[in-house]
């Protein structure tokens, strides 16, 4: 069995508009319905065992709530989970036991008033190291951070990087086999970013289950064996990347003339194989299935005007991101 299966998961919030009080008695007496929202509408899918699984969307998709979820920190209104074997409700301990959760801004469960050291001993006993462990551990944590020379700093004076890898150390003092991973680059300096996604590669190596929620796509480019965009609480897409890409992303064609008539730019919209043609001074963007058809758009613009240049690319994840985020508005808009 995967380390995470998890089957129409829903979640919803009850919406506070401020306190009305014939309202709210109204509602206690199930006389009116409270407004609720939506995080999470009936979210499948599986994650392999050495995987990177990135969770994808914008603010409000529903990341944060799943990854909480996830956890065990909290519970769906439907839906059924397995996180490590274990029922996600009916043995709800058992999954603590079995994630590391890093949070985004996870700095701030730190007590300022104590070093970096004595805040690890805390949560050392916390999760339930013996205390005959607890000092070899948070020095092995520390090591593996980068922070054994500032042990006896306190969080107050660190930079965002540095408490970001506090807060890694921290999800660190237990080994598990399930690590889940909020924005663990936000607001991070580019040096500690690109130490956090290294060692997010070594996680993988040593055979852990990673799930990475991120708004970095070249990030989840980077680590992610597999990724689902969540747009409104529900996932839009779920595939390898590459697939992602491949399915769903356009091939652009990027065509510098010496100049562009109306003319040109109908007769290249005319191809079967060109979805869209946009227009940006001298420079024209052709998207579609090109690569195939590269003489034909070439000939066609020598007959109008000189070319300059020609350059040819694939659409990024960020691309694809885009046009499915936006092409999910529209659908909304037109509802």
């Amino acid at each position: 069995m995967n380390p995470i299966e998890i089957e129409n998961i829903t979640k919803k919030y009850r919406i506070s508009k401020g306190f009305n009080w014939k309202k709210n008695l109204k509602q206690l007496l199930k006389m009116e319905k409270p407004d609720y929202l939506t995080a999470l509408n009936k979210v499948s899918f599986s994650v392999k065992k050495g995987e990177i699984f990135g969770i994808l969307g914008p603010n409000g998709a529903g990341k944060t709530t799943l990854i909480k979820i996830l956890a065990g920190l909290l519970l769906p209104e439907n839906g059924k989970a397995a996180i490590n074997d274990y029922d996600l409700i009916k043995d709800r301990e058992k999954v603590r036991t079995s994630v590391n959760i890093l949070m985004s801004g996870g700095w701030i469960i730190f007590d300022y008033k104590l070093s970096i050291y004595n805040n690890l001993k805390f949560w050392s006993v916390a999760e339930g190291l013996r205390l005959s462990e607890v000092k070899k551990r948070i020095e092995e944590v520390l090591k593996i951070v980068g922070l054994e020379d500032k042990k006896d700093d306190f969080p107050e004076n660190l930079s965002a990087g540095l408490r970001q890898k506090m807060n890694l150390a921290r999800c660190l003092l237990s080994d598990r086999p399930i690590y889940l991973l909020d924005e663990p680059t936000s607001n991070v300096d580019p040096y500690s970013s690109e130490f956090i996604r290294k060692f997010i590669k070594e996680m993988k190596k040593d055979g852990k289950t990673v799930v990475l929620a991120t708004h970095n796509l070249w990030e989840a480019e980077l680590l992610c064996d597999r990724i689902a965009i969540l747009n409104r609480g529900s996932i839009l897409v779920l595939d390898e990347t590459r697939a992602i890409k491949e399915r769903i992303g356009k091939e652009i064609l990027t065509v510098e003339l010496e100049k562009i008539t109306p003319e040109l730019v109908r007769d290249v919209s005319s191809f079967g194989f060109v979805e869209k043609v946009i227009e940006e001074k001298n420079i024209l963007k052709i998207y579609g299935n090109i690569k195939r058809n590269i003489p034909v758009v070439i000939d066609l613009c020598r007959k109008y005007t000189n070319i300059i240049g020609v350059d040819m690319k694939e659409s990024s994840l960020n691309d694809v991101f885009l046009q499915l985020i936006t092409e999910k508005e529209k659908a909304m808009v037109m509802k």
